[in-house]
């Protein structure tokens, strides 16, 4: 087993990926000035509220850990068909968190005022790093078949 590069971007996007699970991500203020925290589990009020309508946020994000896990270890094999799939699968996961959390946020937007937090972008950060990642794995395989196609032997 060689050590490279590619492997340690799994490894960033699941801590992105963990980060942002964590954090809240949004702040609605009512006209009242009541406020609400949306985190990716749960719905909090004003007045001490939880509701957990928004668990689909992090159930997708978990799902996305899931699968870059399952890609860190597969990059221990080179298998970099799985590797470029797993990840096109996490790119896909990612996305679908965002159209969740978006159509979250306009039915949640009824007349308040709106304050993102920082820990909304880190699964587009995890999104651009399985972008690169693909790109790194595609070159390396490359790298590897050219490698071998010019060692061949020749009548």
């Amino acid at each position: 087993m060689k050590f490279r590069f590619y492997q340690l971007f799994p490894v960033a996007v699941i801590a992105l990926l963990v980060w942002a699970m964590i954090e809240p991500l949004m702040r609605f203020t009512e006209p009242g000035g009541e406020q609400m925290l949306m985190s990716n589990f749960k719905l909090l009020s004003h007045y001490g509220e939880v509701s957990w309508s928004v668990i689909a946020l992090g159930i997708v994000l978990i799902f996305a850990t899931i699968v870059n896990l399952f890609t860190f270890l597969v990059s221990f094999f080179s298998n970099f068909e799985l590797m470029k799939r797993s990840s096109i699968l996490s790119m896909l996961l990612i996305a679908g968190y965002y159209i969740v959390l978006l159509i979250y946020s306009l039915i949640l937007l009824n007349g308040v005022e709106l304050e993102v937090d920082l820990p909304m972008l880190f699964p587009l950060f995890a999104l651009v790093l399985n972008m690169v990642f693909v790109k790194l794995v595609s070159r390396t395989e490359a790298s590897i078949i050219a490698k071998a196609s010019g060692f061949r032997l020749r009548d």
